[in-house]
């Protein structure tokens, strides 16, 4: 029996030692004969990448029927900051006297403090309503748009402030420095327009279409995208209760005419939400793109022309042309009685011309004042006593009225001069031929609690990665 067991053994042994090399040599076969396949196949694909690459050229020409790129217009990349603001000294007079005013108000006196009582009186504020930043990039042929919430908040020396409070606290040029650092772009132009100035703009690049993404209303305290107000109520029960009371339907969703009023009442928004803060992008962005297209389809001449009504104090004066101012009556000297007692003849009296007598327009809710125009000149009398004749004199310009009184601030505030329009002018006649791009620029809306008020809370390391593209070159 063991014998038989011993033999088995040794012959399982011998026939897996014959197998195991039989099987070794197969497979080695096999994998080379699989390796040799792939290889074959792999030598095959690269001659097809090969072939591909030497048909395709590096450059294609583009077909007959494809438009050249147009050139790029003459001019540098530029980026241009533009503010409003809520300042309307024409409704309120409660604002905070200037340090003019207070050198007049105490002239004489050691101190304005106790004449003016400006420590015991809460004055209005001057919030930026509004805050865009424009880059016309030549290289990338883009219009690129930025929106900041004028309730973003910021860390300054003096604490965590707003854009809002920096614009008044600090003025336009600490804003820049922020919105720089902010974006890491420089800037290179800034343009502040008070609500004031509204009017005159809507009445010098006329009014424009817009379309908002939502409506528009009035709480009573302020211009609101929300429906309704949430009010609450206590019962007679004792039991407290919330009353939604509808607010008042100013401005609705679509396409609107926006003249100075709208302008006034768009600006003003409050911006509770994320969704506010995106409805206020939307059509501010839209305004001004707007209003750099009216700019752009203008030819040169008239261009330059609104520009410099832009930038000088009487912009905003209106043109009355059917105006005459009334004629200046002079007194005619009576020559004295001669030698002999003779009574001179009284001179006859001068005609008044027809057109020269103005009533006042019903339509007009102010006093016409003329500042410039035609006057009259008066000859000095002759030696007989004759009446002297009156003369016109030349015309030194057009007919100004202004009904608020005359202005002390051009529409724009701005060190932009026509040096800087006509070197900007090529690139903002672009507006309509290179692509237009809308950032939002990122932030946190944090609601209100007991021991804050509700922020917009800044990302400046998303915001300047944001924005890396474009302070990058441009590739070719």
């Amino acid at each position: 029996m063991l014998s038989a067991l011993k033999n088995f053994g040794v012959t399982f042994l011998i026939s897996a030692l014959i197998f195991g090399i039989i099987a070794y040599f197969a497979t080695l076969f096999v994998s080379r004969t699989v390796n040799d396949i792939l290889e074959d196949d792999h030598g095959s694909l690269d001659e097809i990448t090969a072939a591909e690459t030497e048909t395709v050229p590096a450059e294609t020409t583009p077909p007959d029927d494809t438009t050249p790129e147009e050139p790029l217009p003459d001019g540098e990349t530029f980026n241009l900051l533009l503010v409003t603001t809520d300042y309307r000294p024409d409704l309120y007079n409660d604002y905070a006297p200037d340090a003019e005013a207070i050198q007049k108000a105490a002239s004489g006196l050691e101190s304005a403090v106790p004449t003016l009582g400006i420590l015991s009186v809460d004055f209005r504020d001057v919030n930026a309503t509004s805050i865009v930043l424009l880059r016309v990039d030549r290289e990338r042929r883009q219009f690129v748009y930025t929106y900041f919430t004028p309730e973003m908040t910021v860390y300054t020396p003096s604490g965590y402030r707003t854009l809002s409070e920096i614009t008044t606290v600090y003025g336009m040029g600490s804003l820049a420095e922020y919105i720089n650092a902010m974006t890491g772009l420089k800037i290179h132009y800034s343009m502040l327009i008070d609500g004031y100035h509204f009017d005159e703009l809507a009445s010098i690049l006329g009014s424009v279409t817009v379309n908002l993404p939502r409506d528009i209303y009035s709480d009573g305290r302020e211009i609101t995208f929300e429906y309704d107000t949430k009010v609450q109520r206590v019962g007679e029960d004792g039991w407290p209760w919330t009353e939604s009371v509808p607010n008042q339907w100013l401005m609705g969703i679509g396409d609107n005419t926006i003249d100075g009023d709208a302008l006034w009442t768009l600006s003003l928004a409050a911006e509770h939400t994320e969704a506010d803060r995106d409805a206020k992008q939307s059509y501010t962005l839209s305004i001004v793109k707007a209003y750099l297209t009216a700019i752009a389809s203008l030819d040169e001449a008239a261009a330059h022309r609104v520009m410099e009504q832009l930038l000088t104090a009487e912009s905003g004066w209106s043109q009355y042309s059917w105006y005459v101012p009334p004629v200046i009556e002079t007194p005619v000297e009576i020559a004295e009685p001669g030698e002999e007692g003779e009574t001179p003849e009284e001179p006859e009296e001068a005609e008044t011309p027809a057109e020269a007598v103005t009533e006042p327009d019903p339509d007009l809710p102010f006093d016409i004042t003329p500042v410039g125009g035609e006057a009259t000149q008066t000859a000095e009398p002759s030696e007989e006593g004759e009446a002297p004749e009156e003369t016109k004199a030349e015309s030194k310009g057009p007919i100004w009225v202004l009904p608020l009184g005359e202005p002390d601030k051009a529409v724009l505030e701005t060190g932009f001069t026509m040096t800087d329009f006509e070197n900007t002018y090529e690139l903002l006649k672009a507006v309509n031929t290179f692509a237009t791009v809308n950032v939002t620029y990122p932030c946190t809306y944090i609601p209100a609690a007991d021991n804050r008020a509700e922020v917009f809370d800044v990302k400046l390391r998303d915001g300047l990665e944001l924005f890396a593209q474009w302070r990058a070159p441009a590739k070719e």
